[in-house]
């Protein structure tokens, strides 16, 4: 997500101060007269005093020097506006009030150039850098009702910028992989009006995913569905849970659901297709009473999907097994008999009958699936060709029943070619 460099409004920051000692009142004299080469030299020199360097005048001198060192070209590129916000924030915790009006605006400057930076840093995907310089804005909002007198549109400025910093660090330890430091804040980000969003969730789903927390990855779905139901990847995400645990009986819900909102969405159809199937042929075998009723359901999802997506090679291929493993389990059937009486040999060529229209049903997908695919053979990869070699193996068998050896050959060959 790119972010936007905040510009900064100029702030009315006084120089003025008295010197504690030799050295500090020295470099106020030169920063009065403009002369910040000497008045960094001179605060350098306090500040490198152990008996100075943190008393409120030296770090009074030493904020206000190096804020304006920014400003200097020469000095730049070396950031000292840094040192100077350091300064100021070190100041603001040994003595509170000393100076307050100008300390808080050398505060307030500092965070917005922290910002900046945490942004281009975000943009140029130095994530650890981001997380760092974004700590640094949270430091001074973290300092609340130091600027309750602020006026309440800068109070609102300051809450906004604030809110994406925590952001942009939440982002940049999750895009760094330091899930465990990521999760907490983007959980205060989902929860903080100015930043909760679809993207924040899906963040945090994955953030949980990563570190194996089951339990929180579900809750951070079914909060996001319910925040933002017309999220397609956190429906996604909702969808992928109830495949992955084997609620089918809740997934085809969800599944259906979808699916009413998203006529269109060919995707969704396939899912139901192959939920109904699997609800059709559980992995223990045993087979539902209305396991007829399902598969029907599933050809419907099938024939459906396939009117919005015809050249789908994936649909295709798996329409085709509906009905190809439904052949081969009569075939399995025929396999049994070993008698040779009538009754025997009515019952084989009626299994026969049923399993050759099966195959003959598979056909025309499985043809399909291998036309899509075969004219990219040579650069088909991951699951398109692992589908593609199911659906060589596929033809070659219905092939062989259909007693076109030719072809079940070729089709035999060319899958050995890719092993």
């Amino acid at each position: 997500m790119k972010k936007i460099v905040l510009i900064i409004a100029t702030l009315g920051i006084s120089y003025a101060g008295i010197g504690q000692d030799k050295m500090v009142t020295s470099a106020n004299v030169a920063l009065q007269s403009h002369n910040l080469d000497e008045a960094k030299e001179d605060i350098d020199k306090a500040i490198a005093n152990p008996e100075t360097k943190e008393k409120p005048k030296a770090l009074f001198a030493k904020a206000q020097i190096y804020t304006a060192l920014q400003s200097v070209d020469k000095y730049k590129a070396s950031n000292p506006y840094r040192e100077g916000f350091q300064a100021a924030c070190k100041l603001a915790e040994v003595k509170a009030d000393y100076e307050k009006q100008t300390v808080d605006g050398l505060l307030l400057y500092g965070a917005f150039l922290y910002y900046n930076d945490g942004v281009k840093a975000y943009n140029d995907h130095k994530f650890p850098e981001a997380l760092d310089f974004m700590k640094n804005v949270m430091k001074v909002h973290d300092m609340g009702k130091r600027f309750d007198k602020l006026p309440p549109a800068a109070l609102k400025q300051f809450d906004t910028v604030a809110a994406d910093a925590a952001l942009t660090m939440a982002n940049s330890a999750y895009y760094a992989k330091k899930y465990d430091e990521a999760i907490p804040l983007l959980t205060n980000a989902k929860n903080n009006p100015i930043t909760k969003s679809p993207s924040v969730y899906q963040c945090l789903v994955d953030a949980y995913k990563q570190v194996n927390d089951a339990k929180n990855k579900f809750a951070t779905i079914e909060e996001g569905r319910a925040a933002f139901p017309d999220d397609v990847t956190l429906r996604n995400y909702e969808l992928n849970y109830y495949i992955e645990s084997g609620k089918q009986d809740e997934l085809i819900k969800k599944l259906e659901d979808a699916s009413a909102k998203e006529p269109n969405n060919s995707d969704l159809l396939f899912n139901i297709a192959t939920t109904y199937l699997g609800m059709a042929n559980p992995k223990d075998g045993k087979k539902p009473a209305n396991a007829a009723e399902l598969t029907a359901k599933s050809e419907d999802a099938f024939q459906r999907a396939l009117k919005l997506a015809p050249e789908n090679a994936g649909y295709n291929y798996n329409f085709g097994a509906l009905y190809f493993n439904q052949a081969t389990d009569i075939n399995d059937q025929m396999n049994t008999i070993t008698g040779s009486s009538a009754a025997d040999l009515k019952k084989y060529d009626d299994l026969k009958a049923k399993r050759d229209a099966l195959f003959i049903k598979s056909s025309p997908y499985f043809e399909k699936a291998y036309s899509v695919l075969s004219g990219n053979e040579s650069s088909l990869k991951g699951e398109d060709m692992k589908t593609y070699k199911s659906t060589l193996l596929a033809l070659s068998r219905v092939y062989a029943t259909q007693s076109k050896l030719d072809k079940s050959t070729e089709m035999k060959k060319k899958y050995d070619s890719l092993q």
